[in-house]
């Protein structure tokens, strides 16, 4: 059975008949959760003990972020119960709920008293210090002491000495105060950050369901409770390898995707069932609607200073390193022979398609922690058969880039965000994947590729010089010059271009390309295809002319 919250109110404490009504407090945890990419749902079970008659199963501690409309219950157990009501509502705490906030408040309360014991007994230690300095301004009455006998120059030289030593003991005692201060200090900052952190997730309110039962028969009942939260989502990042090719093998790339996972609910997901979903439920509510479109004539307005407003700062989410554990030496001397070290095994998701959405199943059981910590988690492994060649534009750098085009096969489509790229176990940079379905082709381009040179450079540059002419010409003539040093051939896409004219009177001619370009645009880019046997040298030259009249100012000619 499932009730919707708030369709009935809440029932007095007593029954019709004066009978008191018996609170459950449930003790519940989350066991399931669906991740969307701005909220989750999650579902929450907890059991109790039923005697016969009408209760209030009460579930306290639950999260600020939660949405009290969405909050559905059901069970099922030995006892033969009815659900009548659930209610959410607000409870106030006079201490945060959280246990471990709970032990942060008391070690910050803890540590104010020992500072404000230290303070104090600072001040005693300064006051002896200011005692003594008194005492020992008091030449006048020393002088008199003197000169009538009562001490004697030793036993003055005694005093101060005295002074000196418990002077010194003092400022001793104050300089290891101060120390021992800023020590409980540090800690207390670092305890406040901590505690501030955590409150903004778990703050001394919290929303409290309560269930009305009515138990015709009694047993255990399982109470199961669940609702949809804010402060949560996850989003899709890409670890792509290229492995090259071995001895009688073929270069393969293995993409690995993973969900990186955010909760800042205040409630600990321990020991979850975990799925995330492309699906964004805040975009089905309503569709945009057209409002008029009013266009005017421009009035002047007056000006105003300008504000300066501050940027607002993005949280950044930190990546996490992933240790493998090394066997231990007792380990192997528990062996009576050399045991085979193996790669550890990567879980990945079970992938499910439903429209236009895409739901990931984690496998096993995941804890995702309520403060807003990322949780990363491997949604699939894929190996994919790549197309390689090289990229270069060395008009405007000097390099030649790996490229790989992929086919799609990993049987779902893989979602649009960043990539790490890797070449073997290198890292070499980041990129962004776009979205693409089942089938499509992904297009990524892996680093630089050192072994594969390339120059470009201006060889001529000739202007018409006979002034009798209204017409000035300018030549230009580029190389560009390849070497392939790797032990295999290099297919091989060079870019580039020569400039596009937007006024009639000026003209733009390719008069010579050497070799003749694969493919020329409408706006002049050049491309060429080439494949470089190892060790080869080839070299592109093409030249192209410029022609307008000499009193037409003529701008972006040179490179």
């Amino acid at each position: 059975m499932i009730v919707r919250a708030g369709t009935l109110g809440l029932v007095g404490c007593f029954r019709s008949n004066g009978e008191a009504r018996m609170d459950f407090p449930i003790e519940t945890a989350v066991t399931t959760a669906i991740v969307y990419p701005d909220r989750a749902r999650v579902t929450s079970r907890g059991r109790a003990e039923l005697t016969e008659g009408t209760h209030q199963l009460v579930i306290g501690d639950l999260p600020l972020a939660l949405e009290p409309e969405s909050v559905r219950a059901a069970g099922e157990g030995t006892a033969r119960v009815r659900l009548r009501s659930v209610d959410v509502q607000r409870r106030h705490y006079t201490q945060a709920p959280a246990a471990n906030v709970i032990a942060l408040e008391n070690r910050v309360e803890t540590l104010q008293s020992e500072l404000q014991a230290l303070d104090d007994r600072a001040v005693v230690r300064r006051s002896s210090i200011d005692h003594l300095d008194g005492l020992r301004k008091a030449t006048t009455e020393y002088a008199w002491g003197l000169a009538r006998g009562r001490h004697t120059v030793e036993q003055q030289a005694n005093l101060l000495h005295f002074f000196e030593e418990e002077e010194a003991r003092l400022r001793g005692e104050l300089r290891g105060l101060a120390e021992e201060r800023r020590t409980l200090n540090d800690e207390l900052t670092k305890l406040q950050a901590e505690l501030d952190q955590i409150r903004s997730a778990r703050p001394r309110q919290r929303y409290e369901a309560r269930l009305e039962v009515e138990v015709l028969s009694p047993g255990a009942f399982t109470t199961e409770l669940s609702y949809v939260v804010n402060r949560a989502g996850w989003r899709p990042l890409y670890d792509v390898r290229l492995q090259s090719a071995t001895a009688g093998g073929a270069a393969d790339v293995t993409i690995t995707m993973l969900a990186e996972i955010t909760q800042n609910t205040g409630q600990d997901w321990t020991g979850v069932r975990l799925s995330v979903s492309t699906a964004r439920p805040a975009l089905n509510q309503r569709v945009p609607e057209l409002k008029p479109w009013f266009i005017d004539v421009a009035h002047p307005q007056p000006r105003m200073a300008k504000a300066h407003l501050a940027e607002p700062t993005r949280m950044k989410g930190e990546l996490q390193a992933m240790e493998m554990a090394d066997e231990s030496p007792s380990d192997l001397l528990h062996t009576s022979r050399p045991r085979t070290a193996m790669a550890a095994e990567v879980v990945v998701a079970e992938a499910q398609e439903s429209g236009a959405v895409v739901s990931f199943a984690v496998s096993g059981s995941v804890d995702i922690p309520g403060d807003g910590m990322p949780k990363k988690t491997v949604l699939g492994n894929y190996n994919l058969d790549p197309q390689l060649d090289f990229l270069a534009t060395p008009r405007h750098i000097d390099a030649v880039y790996r490229r790989a085009r992929l086919i799609n096969t990993t049987g779902a489509p893989l979602l649009a965000g960043p990539i790490n790229l890797f070449d073997g176990e290198e890292y070499i940079g980041r990129n962004r994947l776009e979205y693409t379905p089942g089938g499509g082709e992904v297009e990524l381009i892996l680093g630089v590729e050192e072994r594969v040179k390339i120059r470009r450079e201006m060889v001529r540059r000739e202007v018409d010089k006979r002034f009798l002419r209204d017409q000035r010409q300018i030549v230009y003539g580029y190389e560009i010059k390849l070497e392939n040093l790797m032990p295999t051939p290099a297919r091989i896409t060079i870019q580039d271009q020569y400039p596009v004219s937007r006024h009639d009177q000026i003209k733009v001619r390719l008069d010579r390309e050497t070799p003749e370009p694969a493919e020329q645009t409408e706006l002049h880019i050049l491309k060429w295809e080439l494949i470089l046997a190892p060790g080869e040298k080839r070299t592109i030259q093409y030249e192209y002319q410029i022609e307008h009249p000499r009193a037409l100012p003529v701008v972006g000619l040179m490179d």
